[in-house]
């Protein structure tokens, strides 16, 4: 049986999640670490792509992922859809991480948009930053007129969190700006994946300038919901996952997202074949959505994208221009 909290109980959390970013939104420094083999070889197709492209109880702020830990320093120009999701008209305050997948939409957590959002309407200093590794330049510069979050998402329970940014103008496609495609197939366990996100770098450590990449391993339902029992013997408590709609990655201990992770984009690689010529296509399966703080060995929860395709396409159909 769901347990829907109040109202009033919503309102706090909103307000505890806008505290909760301001408190993420230090500046630091990128992590020093050995780049793993497999990590740097899907770097090195990623930019070879891309140049030949040209109910709770729950304190539910506790969960949104907000940071990449154990990560690695991205190639320059690697993940040129990422979209840094700041706030502040004179001083920029680091938010949360998106998508672009369209020359219209931005693809996010429906709980990175909420607390900008008032009587309505999106706050006019919540805006993107693309086109370069670090958050803070401002190389393309993203403004957006509207949103639309699923019409299911709930603070209590974490669920439906998916959301879209409805930009004011079209997004310029270049080398160092473009979307990534949206893959609504299943995606079952023991395939590899990535993250690419400027989320903390630990619990108390700050934000990094450069993005940071991440290595994960996708688990299946069955393998999610048993090291989710495992970390509930241990006293950790959190909300179910659902496989309909969710997914979860793991990493291993001291390796996982973090605050300012959220709303970025999981990607996996698909192995094409066009005629006699093999190639890697990189393809976004899901979206951070909330996990245990931060990178102690339990797995990270993501946004299923196969389990959105209607409200995902509708809203690319329906949804280019904002009203006014």
């Amino acid at each position: 049986m769901q347990t829907h909290l109040k109202s009033s109980e919503v309102d706090m959390f909103t307000k505890l999640a806008i505290i909760f970013v301001i408190l993420q939104l230090s500046s630091g420094i990128p992590l020093e670490t050995t780049q793993d083999a497999q990590v740097a070889q899907i770097a090195q197709t990623a930019q070879v792509q891309t140049s030949e492209k040209a109910k709770s109880a729950y304190d539910v702020t506790s969960f949104f992922s907000s940071r990449i830990v154990g990560g690695v320093d991205a190639p320059k120009g690697f993940a040129p859809y990422m979209v840094a999701l700041i706030t502040g008209d004179v001083i920029k305050f680091f938010v949360c991480g998106g998508s672009i997948i369209s020359k219209h939409h931005v693809l996010t957590a429906a709980h990175c948009i909420d607390p900008f959002v008032h009587w309505g309407e999106l706050s006019e200093s919540f805006t993107g930053l693309a086109g370069s590794n670090y958050w803070n330049a401002t190389y393309v510069v993203i403004k957006f007129c509207g949103y639309r979050n699923h019409p299911d998402w709930d603070w209590a329970t974490i669920k439906n969190d998916i959301g879209i940014l409805i930009t004011t103008v079209e997004i310029s496609f270049t080398v160092r700006v473009r979307p990534i495609t949206l893959n609504f197939d299943w995606v079952g366990g023991g395939e590899k994946g990535y993250v690419a996100g400027w989320g903390r770098l630990g619990a108390w450590e700050n934000i990094p300038y450069w993005l940071q990449l991440l290595l994960v391993k996708i688990l299946s339902p069955k393998e999610c919901h048993e090291r989710m029992l495992q970390a509930a013997g241990a006293g950790v408590i959190a909300p179910p996952v659902d496989p309909k709609i969710e997914m979860c990655t793991f990493a291993g201990l001291g390796s996982g997202m973090c605050n300012g992770d959220s709303g970025s984009a999981l990607v996996k690689i698909l192995r094409q074949q066009h005629g006699h010529v093999i190639y890697e296509e990189h393809v976004q399966v899901g979206i951070v959505s909330w996990g245990i703080p931060c990178a102690r060995g339990v797995p990270d929860v993501f946004v299923r994208v196969s389990g959105y395709k209607s409200f995902v396409t509708e809203t690319l159909r329906t949804h280019n221009t904002c009203k006014r």
